[in-house]
């Protein structure tokens, strides 16, 4: 009983009686700024630092610095905590606000602060501020009023939980959080005023822990936006902002949003939202997406410089694997770093060879995290790997013409055009490195993507993560990252929905582009003209799964319920599963590089297709075999991959049955193709119709025909 009081009036005294609790990871984001930098944290006139002039914690810290015979005057650095639980802390943070013409005397005009709490900062040690903390958010930082002092600095801040602000907190805080949420969701509910639209960017940039997004809003009416974001949901297929949401943007041609925090592997409904002033709230359609595959890059330094070298080259390195981990789906990867005097091209940069063996020099403008993912991306390929399939499929690290070097991988391509807002993008480079240029003479700045020279290096994670997300687009499009990946990095590259119904068209002019589907027949899976009739039956229409595991898709019919197997070497098969798709019934899906148009509701609608592959003994591909006008159909069978753009008999079209709906609502009647086709003395009249393959047809059909006519002149018609 006398403990127990006691503990009551030391708790009352403000003063813990239990030990402290380190949370500084648990609600501080890049507490220490080694993980990029200055991300997370809100700057103004301060910089970061990587010099031995101030006992920072690891390779950086943050300062502000004028000359001697002036002062610092105002700057602050800060950081939103969203919902720290009520309790007690203890903010500490290593800092100095000192003039180097006397640095023991004390200055004014600098703090450490937590919400309204502060303490006064002076000469350099270590700084503590112990406050309590009620319910909600807080803001924590280091801020410069008129300070007297010309170097100011900060580093490495750490929370620390003493104990409960008092007995019952934590049920209180979760008492007032349900009751503001339900607040808020009565309010969006009952909001009155025009409703915006919004829409999300057809294209999402996945990686392994977060997704980039962009939205355009047309205010319809509306009155002023004052939150915009992207909503997500594990299991809601319409998320809501009572869902996670984020809000977080960088910021380049417009906002890219960051949808985070994600686990890898896992599938997400992320849907893009807007709040008015008038709390009306608005979505945009809802995507399911997966992140990557887990990566597991790891790292080791030799410690062959000296004391600030070293913690410089280690903070880099570490700060680039954290971002390859987060960023792509490399796994058993381990960059071995080392310190060497005269390292890389010019005598003084850096080196790395296919596998991971980097040098770093002296010069400390490359002792980086730029010049680490640079040179880690030789490790994994990137100008020290030519892809097995040759210049003409993707683009060749040894061409001839090196100056005038193309990346041809969709993956890629479609990534800078996303990061850029602009379709006239395209990844250029110099036969060893790569980078994104503008096809249309705009004069806007490019992210420096491929990081190649310290110059290009703006310490921000937009460039880190734009970096490491382009690389792995290199290995989606078909580079091996190692010696044990065999067809570049399987990837979520098709976005699906798992409710709905798809249909796979072969994109060869001969087989089936435009009036064929892949269906199922008996125990193989074949293809034949079936955008003729009124109805499509389900033995033509499919349902896709995917493993986010292995980056592998599935596709089952939905009238059998079987999936499409490429278990034995002769046609592909039909399987009963009891169990989960297994090897035999997963396929990488690889965009297919050239475009091909289709009319939709009277607009050109512009699309591409995918190579089926899987790896048995050497690379394959689902191939379209020749329609036999007999039998009525075309087999399907595997095929040795053929990875140039001239293999359309293995690149499919995937449709949606909302495509698909809108593609069979159009028809072309027979008088058109006539009226088409007079004169001013005559009118010729059409005496044959035909399909690709020579089959005799009564009347046009959907896709493409052959018509003949009574002058002897022939044509082919698409009919939409």
């Amino acid at each position: 009983m006398k403990k127990l009081l006691l503990t009551n009036i030391l708790m009352f005294m403000g003063i813990c009686v239990y030990a402290q609790t380190d949370v500084s990871n648990l609600y501080i984001k890049n507490p220490d700024f080694e993980i990029n930098y200055l991300t997370y944290w809100n700057v103004s006139g301060m910089q970061m630092q990587n010099n031995a002039s101030f006992a920072k914690h690891g390779g950086v810290y943050v300062e502000k610095w004028v000359n001697k015979e002036s002062t610092v005057g105002s700057a602050y650095i800060t950081q939103e905590i969203k919902n720290l639980p009520q309790g007690q802390y203890t903010l500490k943070v290593t800092a100095q606000n000192i003039h180097q013409n006397n640095p023991s005397a004390e200055q004014t005009g600098a703090v450490i602060f937590a919400g309204d709490n502060s303490t006064t900062v002076t000469t350099a040690g270590e700084y503590t501020l112990d406050f309590t903390h009620k319910h909600g958010n807080i803001t924590i930082g280091f801020r410069l009023t008129n300070a007297s002092g010309n170097y100011c600095c900060c580093d490495n801040f750490r929370l620390y939980r003493n104990c409960d602000a008092y007995e019952g907190a934590a049920e209180e805080d979760a008492r007032l959080y349900e009751e503001e949420r339900e607040a808020l969701a009565e309010l969006y509910a009952n909001a009155n005023g025009a409703s915006p639209i919004v829409k999300g960017s057809d294209y999402i940039a996945i990686g392994g822990k977060f997704a980039l997004g962009r939205i355009t809003v047309k205010l319809n009416g509306a009155s002023s936006i004052k939150e915009r974001g992207y909503c997500f949901s594990k299991s809601n297929s319409e998320p809501t902002v009572m869902d996670s949401v984020s809000t977080y943007t960088y910021s380049h041609e417009g906002l890219i949003y960051v949808i985070e925090p994600l686990e890898p592997e896992t599938f997400y409904w992320i849907r893009p939202y807007v709040i008015t002033q008038d709390n009306v709230v608005a979505y945009g359609d809802p995507k399911y997406i997966a992140t990557l595959p887990k990566a597991s890059c790891t790292w080791t330094y030799g410690y062959e410089g000296d004391d600030e070298q070293d913690a410089r080259i280690v903070q880099a390195i570490n700060n680039g694997i954290v971002n390859y981990n987060e960023c792509t789906a490399i796994k058993n990867f381990t960059l071995a770093g080392h310190y060497k005097w005269g390292a890389g091209a010019g005598g003084g940069t850096a080196q790395c060879s296919y596998g991971g063996y980097m040098d770093i020099s002296q010069t400390g403008a490359y002792q980086r995290t730029g010049t680490v993912q640079h040179e880690f991306a030789h490790g994994v390929g990137v100008g020290t790997r030519k892809t097995i399939y040759g210049y003409d499929a993707i683009g060749s690290w040894d061409s001839p013409d090196v100056h005038d070097w193309q990346w041809k991988g969709r993956r890629a391509n479609d990534f800078v055009r996303f990061m850029e807002n602009s379709t006239e993008v395209e990844v250029v480079g110099d036969g060893t490195h790569g980078w994104a240029k503008n096809t249309n003479g705009r004069t806007n700045t490019l992210i420096d993507y491929g990081i190649n020279g310290a110059n290009e290096d703006n310490n921000t994670q937009l460039l880190y993560r734009a970096n490491a997300m382009l690389v792995e687009a290199f290995h989606e499009d078909g580079l091996n990252a190692t010696q044990s990946y065999t067809n570049g990095t399987p990837c979520y590259s098709y976005i699906y929905n798992p409710i709905k119904k798809y249909y796979l068209m072969n994109k060869d002019a001969e087989h089936g582009l435009g009036e064929g589907l892949l269906y199922q027949r008996s125990s193989n899976v074949s293809w034949k003209t079936l955008l003729t009739g009124a109805v499509i039956e389900d033995d033509a229409a499919w349902n896709i799964e995917y493993d986010p595991h292995s980056g592998l898709y599935s596709f089952k019919n939905v009238s059998s319920g079987e999936y499409i197997s490429h278990a034995t070497g002769g046609y592909m098969e039909m399987k009963r599963l009891k169990t989960a798709p297994g090897n035999t019934e997963k396929f990488q899906l690889m965009p297919d590089r050239t475009d091909v148009t289709f009319n939709i509701e009277g607009q050109t609608k512009k699309t591409h297709g995918y190579w089926f592959t899987w790896d048995n003994s050497g690379v394959k591909s689902m191939n379209a075999d020749n329609y036999i006008s007999r039998r009525g159909y075309g087999a399907v069978s595997p095929a040795d991959f053929d990875y140039s753009d001239a293999a359309t008999k293995q690149q499919w079209i995937i449709l949606s049955e909302d495509e698909l709906s809108d593609y069979q609502e159009k028809a072309t009647d027979i008088k058109e193709l006539e009226s088409d086709n007079s004169t001013a003395n005559s009118k010729k009249h059409i005496v044959g119709i035909y399909t690709t393959n020579g089959i005799e047809l009564k009347e046009p059909q959907r896709g493409i025909n052959i018509i003949q006519y009574s002058n002897g002149d022939v044509k082919k018609y698409f009919i939409e």
